[in-house]
């Protein structure tokens, strides 16, 4: 387009010039001449427009991919609290894929931390401190994370009037419950803990003992997951 505008104006000029003998009418050289000046003057336009946008389009560019990176989060089990649902157990593996895969609808990419243990077995099985757990999660990351949840579940009874027992019968109802912290992985900050428990509540008899109370439960351990999830989505998000 410019080398056209060019070309075309230096034609102009040239006809105009060549052409004086032959046209005897000034104001027709002073037509092609001005032609030929609006022809070159499109062409010095163009160029600079051209330049300025070249040089605003790398800015442009980067931006978006700035503001595209796709927030990382990894999830850890963590067993260690008395009462809670051990990470080997298929309840617990149900309730984590529930938890990851609610956020990554909502838009997040998550790690896995099946294999960091939340559990200094070196110190009696004491829990490694929040910042000891961001460390080995980064650690074990390649791509940036930006937090870290740290979940439990729970078996939950639930006592009705006159205790455990009622009239030499269970006086007892059980539930889920799920418990996450959520820790910012740049600085190990405690971003919130949140807590869910299942919408059903079950009547437990004296025969229903600890498995079988985990597997009662863990028919909606997912439901409980994917409301923990929703609540660490909001946080997260209000947080960035």
């Amino acid at each position: 387009m410019i080398a056209t505008l060019v070309v075309g104006g230096l034609l102009l000029a040239g006809a105009a010039t060549a052409g004086a003998r032959v046209l005897r009418s000034p104001a027709a050289r002073i037509a092609l001449f001005g032609l030929a000046a609006a022809f070159l003057l499109a062409a010095a336009t163009s160029a600079f427009l051209d330049r300025v946008l070249a040089t605003a389009q790398p800015a442009a560019a980067i931006q978006p991919d700035q503001t595209a990176r796709i927030p990382r989060v990894m999830v850890v089990g963590d067993d260690g609290p008395e009462g809670s649902i051990r990470r080997s157990d298929p309840a617990f593996e149900a309730a984590l894929a529930a938890f990851e895969d609610e956020l990554r609808r909502s838009g997040f990419a998550v790690s896995d931390g099946r294999a960091i243990s939340t559990i200094n077995e070196a110190l009696d099985r004491v829990r490694r401190p929040d910042t000891e757990i961001v460390q080995l999660a980064r650690r074990q990351q390649r791509e940036p994370l930006d937090a870290i949840v740290v979940l439990s579940l729970f078996v939950r009874l639930e006592f009705g009037q006159g205790g455990p027992t009622l009239a030499g019968r269970s006086n007892t109802t059980l539930s889920g419950r799920g418990v996450a912290t959520l820790l910012r992985a740049a600085d190990s900050a405690n971003i919130g803990v949140f807590e869910a428990i299942s919408p059903t509540r079950w009547p437990v008899g004296f025969e229903c003992a600890r498995t079988c109370q985990v597997q009662t439960t863990g028919a909606e351990a997912p439901l409980v997951a994917e409301a923990i999830a929703g609540q660490v989505v909001t946080a997260m998000r209000n947080a960035r």
